[in-house]
């Protein structure tokens, strides 16, 4: 299954939700927009709770960024394993608890992967807010960051192909756990750059 990802708001302005869904009822248009600043207020105030953030997702935004097809479920699990190796850990030991809460990578590996938020702040540990994942696109582009350069060593040919794309290709060539790396990295960039969070799924 293929993990498909977008940066834009949560929150539309009216025209937004006008153009997205084909709907003219005014009426109708507060009601969308309200419903999705419900859930964004919650995520707003989950952030100041737990790291004291002062967020905005519940603003309405018009501006959207990139739109990708990150790559397969089986290629995230192999990013995230040689992720969690580098600590001699396994994504297990992430997933159950058995490391120390926001050591590298868990946004990573503690993420549902194929769906939820990486929301543009920066914060030490991915979470659940009922039944959504939340992670930092922050402190996801810091952790590919960091392996880069073992992505390097262990595929030198596809990390210099990912490389050589320009930032404003459409759809990346590169598959494999390189592929994921570079489809998230540019996501984030994507999502720091416009103060927007990144949804799975």
């Amino acid at each position: 299954m293929e993990i498909f990802a977008t940066v834009a708001p949560l929150v539309l302005t009216l025209e937004g939700y006008r153009l997205t869904t084909g709907e003219d009822d005014p009426e109708e248009l507060a009601l969308m927009q309200l419903n999705d600043r419900e859930q964004a207020k919650e995520i707003d105030e989950a952030l100041n709770l737990l790291y004291f953030l002062e967020t905005h997702l519940a603003e309405p935004r018009a501006e959207e960024g990139l739109s990708l097809v990150v790559g397969t479920m089986a290629d995230l699990e192999a990013l995230r394993e040689l992720a969690a190796a580098q600590h001699g850990f396994t994504i297990a030991d992430y997933q159950e608890g058995r490391v120390k809460a926001g050591l590298q990578f868990n946004h990573l590996i503690n993420h549902a992967g194929d769906s939820g938020l990486y929301v543009p702040y920066d914060f030490p540990q991915a979470f659940v807010l009922g039944d959504l994942s939340l992670g930092s696109a922050v402190a996801l582009l810091a952790e590919l960051t960091a392996l880069e350069p073992i992505l390097a060593e262990r595929y030198p040919e596809a990390m210099a192909e990912a490389r050589a794309l320009p930032d404003d290709e459409e759809q990346a060539v590169v598959g494999g756990p390189v592929g994921v790396w570079h489809a998230l990295t540019r996501l984030c960039r994507s999502a720091i750059a416009l103060d927007l969070p990144i949804q799975l799924g």
